[in-house]
């Protein structure tokens, strides 16, 4: 490097020299002169710069401190599920009138509290009432035909045990008071009908319950089944689920759980496990009995927890200690041993994964020190330094 300065330097003077030969008539020697002084003096200090850099000593790399974990492998895990149902309640009704015609009466609101037995509405009874009261005269007709059959029956008989009469006609009275008979009987079955029908016009709660909803107004005409009132019972609530085959097995009935409706747990008890399975989704139907209606109503969703296990082998890791690998696998930073600490990496697979923690299954050890963060700053092969104690693994 000095013999090229030196060089160089030889250079600029017999340029100067030359340059000053020949410009030594001109006024624009001084100029020149100035102009290659500059370029020598900026050539000097780039070399300088260049040689200072070349020659100075690398600072020699320490090794970095990383927090660690031991690897805890483990024959299979369980992972926490949700099962998604609805609240019901065990009895719901859509009322309705069994025979066509007028609303006249609407006794209850909706949101009313009603008992079994309670009239709820009326319908318009003027043209059975009128029926009826026709029934009644055909009855009275008919008890009068029967009356005046009955005198002829007993005074024919009188006549055929005297030898007055002949047996012919006593056999003729008697089919006329059969008839008779009949048409009385006839009459009063049918106005028997008619009282059902009556009754049938004036709608009753068939449970303890609670008004729900009210479909019509008075002076509607319905038709028989047309809904007028709808009623939910006001006993315990339901809430049913669709449980995976899978974990049925851990809900036995009369079993006691505890579900999540909105933002409450509600304590129930498993009452009923259906014996049968959906044909589209492959699920068993399980209801829970809540052992409260407080701030639970029909139709909230309601989440059951339990648990689903699993036969893989692995190590649970905290995902800090996880690093991206090849082709969509991943990587754990292992330490070689304790007196060379040297990285190594070994590539796992993500089996689950909670968020925080993950399980993994691959090359590793029961025992081994991993690296539990901070891997994106690292490499294989890199030396580090560890505490004197190892910290726990992540389960």
């Amino acid at each position: 490097m000095q013999m090229w300065s030196r060089a160089c330097s030889r250079i600029v003077k017999g340029f100067i020299m030359s340059a000053a030969a020949s410009l030594a008539k001109s006024g624009k020697l001084i100029l020149v002169i100035s102009i290659v002084v500059f370029i020598a003096a900026l050539v000097v200090l780039l070399m300088t710069a260049g040689l200072g850099n070349a020659t100075q000593a690398p600072e020699a790399r320490l090794p970095v401190a990383v927090s660690t974990g031991t690897i805890k492998i483990q024959s299979g895990f369980e992972t926490p599920i949700n099962v998604f149902g609805l609240v019901e309640s065990p009895k719901a009704a859509s009322l309705s009138f069994d025979v066509a015609g007028q609303v006249t009466t609407l006794l209850v609101e909706e949101g009313d509290v009603v008992s079994q037995g309670d009239i709820l509405a009326r319908q318009d009874l003027q043209r059975l009432n009128a029926r009826k009261r026709e029934l009644q005269a055909s009855l009275e007709r008919a008890n009068a035909d029967l009356a005046l059959t009955q005198v002829n029956s007993d005074r024919t008989t009188s006549l055929v045990e005297r030898k007055l009469g002949s047996a012919q006609r006593l056999d003729e009275v008697k089919a006329s008071l059969n008839v008779a008979k009949a048409q009385v009987s006839e009459i009063k079955a049918t106005l028997n009908s008619l009282n059902v029908e009556m009754r049938k016009a004036t709608l009753i709660s068939p449970f303890d319950g609670v008004v729900n909803r009210r479909f019509l107004d008075e002076g509607s005409v319905v038709n028989a089944g047309s809904p007028v009132f709808g009623l939910t019972s006001i006993e315990n609530y339901q809430a049913r689920f669709a449980v995976p085959a899978d974990v049925i097995d851990q809900f036995e009935v009369n079993e006691p759980v505890l579900v999540k409706v909105g933002d409450i747990n509600v304590a129930g008890t498993v009452t009923q496990r259906l014996p049968i399975r959906n044909v589209q989704t492959r699920t068993v139907d399980i209801l829970v009995t809540l052992n409260s209606n407080e701030r639970v109503r029909p139709g909230d969703m309601a989440i059951l927890s339990g648990f689903r296990s699993h036969t893989e082998t692995g190590a649970w890791l905290p995902v800090n200690a996880l690093s991206n690998g090849l082709r969509g696998l991943w990587r754990v930073f292992v330490l070689s041993n304790e007196k060379n600490t040297t990285l190594e990496a070994r590539i796992v697979e993500v089996v689950y994964t909670d968020g925080n923690n993950a399980f993994v299954r691959g090359a590793l050890k029961d025992g081994e020190i991993y690296v539990n963060e901070g891997t994106h700053k690292l490499a294989p092969g890199q030396m580090v330094s560890i505490p004197s104690q190892h910290k726990a693994g992540a389960r």
